[in-house]
């Protein structure tokens, strides 16, 4: 799968920042903040485009992927009212070893510049079907693998390790192998994945929440939510 991209440097607080920035021609994507839950609607170009964009940022130890989608408020046609929202948000993806504080990401993004075209490439070996991932390590302490989410300058950030990004990124891909032939087949299916902010696990101490810990992210087949 290709992303084509603009790679930025960054100098802030003393540390310089890779961004990897998503290109316009990303596809139709929106990701709503409703307070208690967050909703994001792709079409099947921004279905692989995010896909793709995971997929790197589970390569990248070093870097912040960054999706700029706050500009697209109104959403796939059918939607319904009680499913917008005027809060609309950008995604970053990030390793958590990278230790990158959220706070600075308002800094960090006007800061950008116009920054070096580049197309990166990810295997489709990269994504795993849903029956080949391994549930059960999460059942199990010392368990380390979970996506955690964090909100910073209208943005969601999803940070985890390289293996729950990949985990993350093999769910969001089956929306673009499964979800056009099952909307042509099964007009008004509703395809989607569910990602988990995953929260306190094995009597370790509860994480205070700053914001939704549930994301939902639906196929919009010709940018038409079912």
């Amino acid at each position: 799968m290709k992303l084509s991209t603009t790679v930025h440097r960054v100098r802030h607080g003393g540390e310089e920042y890779r961004v990897v920035k998503a290109g316009s021609r990303s596809g139709r994507a929106v990701l709503y903040d409703h307070g208690w839950s967050l909703d994001m609607y792709v079409d099947r170009t921004a279905a692989e485009s995010l896909a793709a964009a995971v997929g790197l940022a589970a390569r990248s130890r070093r870097s912040l992927v960054y999706l700029p989608l706050k500009a697209g408020r109104e959403g796939p046609k059918g939607i319904g009212e009680w499913r917008r929202s005027p809060v609309a948000l950008d995604l970053v993806l990030v390793q958590h070893s990278l230790g990158f504080p959220p706070s600075r990401w308002k800094a960090v993004r006007g800061r950008l510049g116009a920054g070096r075209p580049h197309t990166a490439e990810i295997p489709e070996t990269d994504f795993r079907k849903y029956e080949e991932l391994d549930h059960e390590p999460r059942h199990h302490a010392g368990w380390r693998d979970e996506l955690r989410f964090g909100f910073a300058a209208e943005t969601l950030f999803l940070t985890g390790s390289a293996e729950a990004l990949r985990t993350t990124g093999s769910l969001v891909h089956s929306l673009v192998t499964d979800g056009p032939a099952r909307a042509l087949e099964y007009p008004g299916s509703h395809d989607c994945v569910t990602l988990d902010d995953d929260g306190p696990r094995f009597g370790r101490p509860q994480r205070r929440r700053t914001g939704p810990g549930t994301l939902h992210i639906a196929y919009a087949h010709g940018w038409k939510a079912e």
